[in-house]
C-alpha cells in the first residue's frame, strides 16, 4: 500500500437519483442543458468501475457506519472508508468518504488492518471502545457493484467544475449470487460549498421531474435493492383494506 497513515477526505460530494417512469438518459441531459444556459456540459465517453464492500459476517461494521470497499477504477486498486450519516429522513447528510491508499490486484482490507484502525482512529472524532484491527481482519467481500457509466463534465465560466455520471449499475451480492439492475445518475460536486452547486441542486429539485434523490450512499441503495426490507404487519393490514374498499 502506498504510505498513508490517515485517511484522506475524498473532495467531492455525491448524490444518487434513481430515474423515474419511462425517462431515458438523453432527454434528461437535453433538459439540464437547456434549462443551465450559463453551464457547458461535455459528454467524456464511457467509464467503468467496480467497488467491492467488505464487512464483517455479522455486518458490524456498517452496522457503525463504517463501510470499508476496495474500488476497481482506471486500471487503479484504492481502498477506501464510508462513514455514514446517521441522521435520517431530509435532515440525513451525504456520507463522506475517506481514500487510504493503493492496493494489489489480489490484496483485501483484512492485510492492512493495522493501517486501517490507526486511520479511523486517527481521522474520526467518534470514540472507539472495540478492538477495530480484530474486526477488520474477520472483514469479507459481501457486495460487488459494477458500474458501466457515460460521463459528463459540467463546466462554467466561473472556473467551476463539476461531473454528471449516467450509470447502469449491477449489484451482487457475493455469498447468494442474487443480482439486481439499476439505472440512475450520479452527480458528482466539489465538496466546498458554492452557488453553483445550490445552483445545480435547486434545479434537480423544481425543474427535472424525471429523477428522485435517493439521499443514500451506493452501499445504502445495494442494502436496499438487494435485501428490501418485508412489509410490515400494520402496511400489509393497510393493503388489505383498501382491496376490500375497491
Amino acid at each position: 500500500m502506498e504510505e498513508n497513515n490517515k485517511l484522506e477526505l475524498d473532495n467531492t460530494r455525491r448524490y444518487h437519483f434513481v430515474i423515474l417512469g419511462l425517462a431515458e438518459f438523453k432527454d434528461i441531459i437535453k433538459k439540464f442543458v437547456s434549462i443551465l444556459k450559463f453551464y457547458r456540459f461535455e459528454n467524456q465517453g464511457k467509464v467503468k468501475s467496480k467497488e467491492i464492500i467488505y464487512d464483517m459476517p455479522d455486518d458490524l461494521l456498517s452496522d457503525s457506519g463504517i463501510v470499508i470497499s476496495k474500488l476497481i477504477e482506471n486500471g487503479k486498486i484504492f481502498l477506501q472508508v464510508n462513514k455514514l450519516s446517521s441522521l435520517k429522513g431530509e435532515l440525513k447528510r451525504p456520507s463522506k468518504k475517506y481514500n487510504l491508499g493503493t492496493i494489489g490486484k489480489d490484496e483485501e482490507p483484512k492485510d492492512y488492518s493495522l493501517q486501517i484502525t490507526q486511520a479511523i482512529e486517527s481521522s474520526f472524532t467518534t470514540q472507539f471502545t472495540v478492538d477495530l484491527d480484530a474486526f477488520v481482519q474477520k472483514t469479507i467481500p459481501k457486495i460487488e457493484i459494477d458500474i458501466s457509466a457515460t460521463k459528463y463534465k459540467i463546466i462554467c465560466g466561473s472556473g467551476y467544475r463539476a461531473a454528471m455520471f449516467f450509470e447502469e449499475t449491477l449489484y451482487k451480492d457475493i455469498k447468494t449470487g442474487k443480482k439486481v439492475k439499476s439505472s440512475g445518475i450520479t452527480l458528482q460536486l466539489p465538496a466546498d460549498s458554492s452557488p453553483e452547486n445550490d445552483e445545480i441542486l435547486k434545479t434537480i429539485d423544481r425543474q427535472i421531474s424525471e429523477i428522485a434523490l435517493y439521499n443514500l450512499s451506493r452501499f445504502e441503495i445495494a442494502k436496499q435493492l438487494l435485501y428490501p426490507k418485508p412489509i410490515e404487519e400494520s402496511e400489509e393490514q393497510s393493503l388489505s383494506d383498501d382491496e376490500e374498499e375497491e
